[in-house]
């Protein structure tokens, strides 16, 4: 009957390292996934924030050079749409942080699998664990204290 016992412990201590590990896998993976979307995303905005940024200074020395004329409203548009997606690029930054925070928290939520304690050496130099009725190594039955 204690071989039986002994048996479903460590089953069920194989079932429940088994479910951390994939709990772990998952945590992960969600994490890689959002990280690579949100990256996506902010090299996208830094993309269209350098091409407005470039086209404004176009639109600047067309201006300077045809006429020497400004207009001001259409420099001052632009500066908005700069605004606008710095503002997105902040949002994501932000978001980014967010999914690796939570994962972190996800992570700290893992309970350890316990390890069982240490009460002994067989004479075969095994360490023997609390609860156990046979050494792991030479199978010889443990003395009761």
């Amino acid at each position: 009957m204690a071989e039986l016992t002994d048996t479903s412990d460590i089953l069920t201590k194989l079932r429940q390292g088994i479910n951390k590990g994939i709990r772990l896998v998952n945590i992960r993976s969600k994490q890689a996934y959002e990280t690579v979307r949100i990256k996506n995303q902010l090299q996208k905005l830094r993309r269209k924030r350098r091409s407005t940024i470039e086209d404004m200074g176009n639109s600047v020395y067309r201006m300077f050079k045809h006429n020497n004329n400004f207009n001001q409203e259409s420099i001052r548009l632009k500066c908005m749409d700069i605004s606008r997606i710095e503002e997105e690029i902040k949002e994501r930054e932000e978001e980014l942080r967010l999914v690796h925070l939570n994962a972190q928290k996800e992570l700290g939520k893992l309970k350890p699998l316990a390890k069982p304690m240490v009460v002994g050496k067989c004479e075969c130099g095994s360490e023997i664990y609390q609860g156990a009725e046979f050494c792991p190594k030479c199978f010889k039955k443990i003395e009761s204290n």
